[in-house]
């Protein structure tokens, strides 16, 4: 009698610990293989140079290495997922597809077509929810409805956690390959491994690199996290971001060590409070896309339909480059195109320049973060931005405008951020490293691009004025 066979579609899951949908696919078959599609709609867009592909690709390969070690190859086709994974299942005899679920508007409609293809070739799909510890649905009011508002949001969340906590579970028993296929390599000649210098260095990908990294920081930084987390020029926070957005770690996992470790010295509990607070905000932006896609594109709050943006490319790009005359800007701006990353409230000054100093439109700036960012995900970088723009849901009131003077004050005191992103401030004294025209304006370095004052005056006008167009619908 032929074994049960079946395949594991790897997407945003890259990693054998703890995967839900793997682990119950392994459950259920007796041979399998794995695979990864590189579908021609996402990567024809994309370079292999830039840093989210880049790391990707290492998550990939390690990820190939891994299986092998454990005699299994992972399969890397290019094509669309509603064509390759019933050819597949056809050539292997497989009876069952099993993948996680995502909740991105792309991907749900994905998803339905390569269900309706499996359906068509009597190939069972097996689903399951992976990327967050709660989806939307199982976190609701006392109404029924999905949240809008973090605070409630967070409380219901640990209630759920308290009555039913999602712990993650070992690497599953893996049934045996299905005879006949052998490792693809990662494509793009291209592709880096961790520590290469083209576009930038990049963490190191994969399962047991974002292992090593929780370690350190349950080990180190997490215990000043409450603290250090808004210092950018301190080594304060997790760096994880790269790994949750690709599955090379799971959030139950990261849960679960964080509380073991409070646990253990309770000295550690603000700061894993707080740390677990950033991840509860993680799935609190997944479930605001799922229950609202058009967050994309247009603002959460519809009564900024109407604001008036300004139509700025020399601007735009200015800050683009890190070339605004505002340090801590441009130090942000600069880590950024360095190395595909920035600290968070370096991404909140960023932003909040961009939207409130040069009142250009908050989808500009989201569009060059997703294409620049390693971490760059759909829920997390649309909330983030529309949070600092005030369209967004639960976001910071219109009338609280970043200073980015101040901001690098407070944040940066020292100029050791600056320093490290702004080589041409590297000798301006302490004094005026946030205000190097006001004393020490070194050659090279621009002036500031816009007068804060009065765009702030600007930014209120129209805000209360998009507010009262808005008030009259």
């Amino acid at each position: 009698m032929p074994s049960v066979r079946g395949i594991h579609w790897f997407r945003n899951d890259l990693r054998l610990q703890d995967n839900t949908a793997l682990t119950a696919l392994s459950e259920r078959v007796e041979e399998w293989l794995p695979i990864f599609v590189l579908d021609p709609r996402i990567f024809s867009r994309m370079n292999s140079g830039q840093p989210r592909v880049r790391f990707l690709l290492d998550c990939l390969d390690r990820l190939g290495e891994e299986l092998a070690n454990r005699g299994l190859p992972l399969l890397i086709r290019k094509g669309r997922p509603e064509r390759v994974l019933p050819k597949l299942c056809q050539e292997t005899g497989a009876g069952i597809l099993g993948f996680n679920e995502d909740t991105t508007p792309f991907a749900i409609r994905r998803d339905a077509a390569v269900t309706r293809a499996m359906a068509k070739a009597g190939v069972k799909v097996l689903t399951r929810s992976d990327r967050v510890v709660y989806r939307s649905r199982e976190i609701r009011s006392l109404g029924g409805g999905p949240y809008s508002i973090y605070s409630p949001y967070r409380k219901t969340w640990w209630r759920r956690w308290s009555e039913a906590p999602r712990l993650s579970g070992p690497v599953c028993r893996l049934p045996r390959a299905i005879a006949g296929f052998s490792r693809d390599p990662v494509p793009f000649a291209a592709a880096p491994k961790a520590g290469s210098t083209e576009g930038g260095p990049l963490p190191t990908g994969g399962a047991a690199a974002g292992r090593r990294r929780l370690d350190r920081f349950l080990q180190s930084a997490v215990g000043r996290y409450d603290r250090d987390r808004d210092i950018p020029g301190v080594d304060g926070t997790s760096r994880l971001s790269p790994y949750l957005r690709f599955g090379a770690i799971s959030v139950r996992q990261c849960f679960e060590r964080a509380l073991g470790a409070a646990a253990e010295d309770r000295r550690l509990e603000r700061g894993v409070s707080k740390w677990l607070d950033e991840l509860i905000w993680r799935d609190f932006y997944g479930g605001i896309l799922e229950e609202h896609p058009r967050v994309l594109r247009q603002n959460f709050r519809s009564e900024y339909d109407s604001l008036e943006w300004n139509e700025d490319a020399e601007g735009f790009e200015a800050w683009c480059q890190g070339r605004t005359g505002f340090p801590i800007v441009d130090a942000g701006m600069r880590q950024l195109a360095s190395t595909g990353w920035m600290h968070n409230r370096i991404r909140m000054i960023v932003a909040s320049f961009l939207t409130k100093d040069l009142l250009v439109d908050w989808r500009q700036g989201e569009r060059f973060f997703f294409a620049r960012l390693v971490d760059g995900d759909p829920a997390s970088n649309s909330g983030g931005w529309q949070w600092a723009a005030s369209t967004g849901t639960d976001a910071q009131p219109y009338f609280r405008i970043f200073n980015p003077t101040t901001q690098g004050q407070r944040w940066d005191p020292g100029g050791r951020y600056v320093r490290r992103w702004v080589p041409e401030l590297r000798d301006v004294s302490d004094r005026y490293i946030h205000t190097p025209h006001a004393g020490e304006s070194p050659a090279g370095y621009p002036q500031p691009s816009v007068d804060h004052a009065k765009r702030r005056k600007v930014a209120l006008e129209r805000f209360r004025h998009a507010r009262s167009i808005g008030a009259r619908k």
